[in-house]
Order: C-alpha cells, then sequence, then structure tokens
C-alpha cells in the first residue's frame, strides 16, 4: 500500500490487524446506516498490457476475457492443470487497460506463474496494488451520493461507468437487503477527493466487513490457506457465470468441462451462520456425524463476524451432509451451522 494513502487513512482514523488489513474500530449499525465506504487494499492489482494480452489470458482463465471492456467486468479464475483454483480474479478495464484483482497475499505467486507462460508473448503484467486505489462504497444512498459526485451509475451486477478517471463497478447485492454496493478504482490523489467528499456522511467499514458482505453475497474468493483446494464448480464459479464453457481451451479446462457435462459434483459452496463467539478462518475444517469421506464435511472458503453477532461463513460442505443437515463448526460438533439461501440460481445454460 502506498505511504501516501496510508497516512491519508491514519489521518481518517484508520489503524491495521494482524494481517495489515484495514480497521477503523468503529460500531457498525446495519439497521441504521445508509452509506457505508471500505478501503480494499487486502486486494491487490494485477495491470496486463500489450498486444497479446487477450489471447494470453484467454488461455490462462476459466473465463471469456474478450467480454471485459470499459463497460463490463467479471469474475474469472486461475486452474492448475488438475483444475484447482490457484487464484480468483475480478477483471475490468481502468484507464483503457485490463486489470486483476485477488487478495494481497496472493498476488507475487501468480505473477510469478503467469509470467511463466508469457514466452514470446507481447504481455507486460504489472503489480499496480500501491499506486491503484480502490475502495468499496455501500448502503441505501450509495447510488444518490455517487451520482451527486458526478458518476453515471452502472445498472446491472459487473456493469462499470468511468468518471474524472474514476471506474465505478456495480457489485452483487446481498439477499438480505436492498443496498447498492460498488467498488471505485482511481489513483490516489481522485481517491482522496472522492473519500473526503463521501466520508463526512458514511459509517467508515473495516476490511472484514467488506469480506462480509461479499459472503453474504455469495461470492467467493479464494486466500493462500484455500490454493488449489477447490474446483471452480465447488466455488459456484458456473452460477456466477465466471466460467465460458464455449470459449476454447485453457489450463485445467479439460478437468472442469469434464465435471460440468460427465461427473457429479459432491462439494459446493453455500452460505451459513453461526451463533457462536468462536472465530474462523479460510481453509478450516468443517464436522459432520454423517461424513464418510475421511475429509470432513466441509472447508471454510471465508468467515467473518455478522454485524448483529456470530458469524457468517462461505463453505464447501459435501452435499450429503448438507441433506443430512448436520454440519458443524467444531469437532466436539457443539456448534452448528445454519445454512442460508443462495442469492442466485444454478439454471442450465
Amino acid at each position: 500500500m502506498s505511504n501516501n494513502w496510508i497516512n491519508f487513512l491514519e489521518d481518517s482514523g484508520a489503524s491495521y490487524n494482524e494481517q495489515q488489513e484495514v480497521c477503523f474500530n468503529q460500531s457498525i449499525n446495519s439497521s441504521t446506516g445508509d452509506l457505508y465506504l471500505s478501503d480494499l487494499s487486502y486486494l491487490g492489482l494485477i495491470q496486463v498490457t500489450g498486444d497479446d494480452k487477450n489471447t494470453f489470458l484467454q488461455g490462462q482463465l476459466t473465463n471469456d476475457i474478450n467480454m471485459v471492456n470499459d463497460s463490463t467486468s467479471q469474475l474469472s479464475g486461475l486452474c492448475t492443470p488438475k483444475g484447482r483454483l490457484r487464484a480468483l480474479f475480478s477483471i475490468f478495464n481502468h484507464q483503457q487497460q485490463l486489470h486483476l484483482q485477488l487478495p494481497q497475499t496472493l498476488i507475487e505467486a501468480n505473477l510469478k506463474r503467469l509470467k511463466m507462460f508469457v514466452m514470446m508473448s507481447k504481455v507486460e503484467l504489472t503489480n499496480v496494488s500501491n499506486e491503484t486505489i480502490r475502495i468499496g462504497i455501500y448502503g441505501t444512498s450509495a447510488e444518490k451520493a455517487l451520482k451527486e459526485y458526478g458518476f453515471d451509475i452502472p445498472i446491472e451486477y459487473y456493469n462499470s461507468t468511468q468518471f474524472k478517471e474514476m471506474t465505478l463497478i456495480r457489485l452483487a447485492d446481498t439477499p438480505a437487503s436492498t443496498a447498492a454496493r460498488f467498488e471505485c478504482i482511481a489513483s490516489i490523489e481522485e481517491m482522496k477527493k472522492l473519500w473526503q467528499a463521501l466520508s463526512p456522511k458514511a459509517q467508515l467499514l473495516d476490511s472484514s466487513h467488506w469480506r462480509l458482505l461479499d459472503i453474504q453475497s455469495g461470492i467467493p474468493n479464494v486466500f493462500s490457506q484455500t490454493n488449489e483446494s477447490f474446483i471452480p464448480q465447488m466455488l459456484n464459479l458456473q452460477a456466477l457465470h465466471a466460467i465460458n464453457f464455449k470459449k476454447g481451451c485453457y489450463t485445467g479446462q479439460e478437468v472442469v468441462a469434464r465435471m460440468q457435462y460427465l461427473g457429479k459434483l459432491k462439494r459446493q459452496m453455500y452460505i451459513a451462520h453461526c451463533d457462536t463467539t468462536e472465530s474462523a478462518e479460510p481453509g478450516q475444517l468443517l464436522f459432520s456425524a454423517s461424513s464418510k469421506s475421511g475429509q470432513g464435511a466441509g472447508h471454510i472458503v471465508d468467515a467473518q463476524p455478522d454485524f448483529d453477532g456470530g458469524i457468517d461463513i462461505t463453505t464447501v460442505i459435501t452435499i450429503e451432509a448438507i441433506e443430512n443437515n448436520d454440519i458443524f463448526l467444531d469437532e466436539a460438533m457443539t456448534i452448528p451451522l445454519i445454512i442460508q439461501e443462495l442469492p442466485y440460481s444454478f439454471d442450465e445454460e
């Protein structure tokens, strides 16, 4: 993170937790707040340039990179040859250049991995996490505040607009709320102006709060603890339009296609809530008396404290354990998971 941006956030009351994620330590009231801001520096950013960038990425990622333009972003996965996800990217155009966003802890390993396959292609991949700032904007008055600032508001999920060298992306809403959710991408100086304009009427969210909103929206991520743990369908990427089954070959494509057309998925991602004060981490094992796999009932994708108590979780669980309704956070099986309805369907193409 840029020292310039760090100093600016600290002047706004920010501190940092053990994972170096931004915290504002404000008491968040989800029932009365109508505008929230969050720094997204826990996510890193790779810029991809060069004449061959689309051709190169088309051979690496699960989605069709040619669908990304100044008004459309997408989710897309980077797989191993065995079809396991190394990373899940949010991909968008900013300043007419392609950008891949992923957790900061995975950026160097995946940047190195992608560069291995550039070879003679006219492609450059650059870590621009420090100079390109991203914030999240959420709430029932988010659209109004952004429109008053000058933005045209994107209507559909993952659509984007540009204003004053800034990019605004509409993200998936949380099912429990009608509040809109956006990500804004800009230079440090432009982002300072936007933050100063919006923050006087906003509550400031910790990075963990923004991850909570992803969980409640059923949006997964891959962290260092879950690197190469899941195939794309386990994280519901087919339902999130993050896999294109017609685009042709990419690393891991054979495994992903075989699962879609010939296989039977035994595990998939669900949203759950636990009434507990216990913490939980990505990659943590879950338990079920009915599980016979020897691998546990499932693994946590992400988990964060809920605004109103307890913890919310995205988790890959065996379908058998879901059918038996006996999934627990702890090995003693005293903290049950309460499965929530996903905010999207699995309709076939």
